[in-house]
């Protein structure tokens, strides 16, 4: 049937992939102003429901080709499967499904996080406490501050206190170095130490983070698969 040969196409996949860079980059470089400063500061579908459509249409034309894609891969998966089951090796088999399921998973990690992400920012000082969004509290018990000699910050980082029962337990973030917690992740994006000091804490939680890994690992893997057998086989068509 010519429309289903159309729907579990390579070629429809590259034209889904193409559409999106195109309707992506055509949004991205018109959007400014107010609604550019918001999108980075809350959940996606959050700000496609404030935001006017003739400004966010851009996303709402990707969320359609991204289903459409998601939609491709599964029928492309299924029709493998259903061509190859019992007809080739372990190894080609399974490896572009491992890419698929790894696709997918990746999407549905952004999905999750469209959906539940959240950002909070707060100024702390010094022997402050501090409340995650879920009601559990902090305490920060220094803020150190590194200068050059003419007085240049060169770093930064802060000492948490994580159990206020317990004040020994501690832990040290860095830019580099956030403390997890909960399903939060507690960052430190800007320190001072005058006229005192004081740190502007960022609270993120992207509930899609954990499945985006292990998507992006079993996308790789498959890859690594592929190549293998593409290399030891390469007269086998394996996708």
């Amino acid at each position: 049937m010519k429309l289903w040969r159309i729907l579990i196409s390579l070629e429809l996949c590259l034209g889904l992939l193409a559409a999106v860079c195109v309707v992506m980059s055509a949004g991205s470089f018109s959007l400014s102003g107010e609604y550019a400063a918001a999108i980075n500061g809350m959940p996606l579908f959050e700000w496609l429901r404030v935001t006017p459509t003739v400004i966010s249409w851009w996303l709402w034309v990707i969320l359609v080709l991204l289903a459409m894609l998601a939609g491709n891969t599964v029928l492309c998966a299924s029709e493998t499967l259903r061509l190859r089951w019992g007809k080739s090796g372990l190894v080609p088999l399974i490896a572009p499904q491992l890419m698929h399921a790894g696709f997918l998973l990746i999407v549905l990690a952004h999905l999750m996080s469209a959906l539940g992400s959240s950002l909070h920012s707060v100024q702390v000082m010094e022997m402050n406490v501090a409340a995650l969004p879920d009601g559990s509290k902090f305490g920060v018990a220094s803020i150190s501050v590194k200068t050059t000699p003419q007085g240049m910050p060169i770093g930064f980082s802060s000492e948490l206190v994580v159990n206020l029962d317990k004040p020994s337990e501690r832990v040290t973030i860095s830019p580099n170095h956030p403390w997890f917690t909960n399903g939060f992740g507690v960052y430190i994006k800007q320190a001072e130490a005058f006229p005192f000091k004081r740190a502007l804490l960022e609270i993120h939680r992207e509930p899609g983070a954990a499945m985006a890994l292990a998507g992006s690992v079993i996308f790789i893997m498959g890859n690594v698969l592929l190549v293998f057998f593409r290399s030891k086989r390469p007269e086998d068509e394996v996708y």
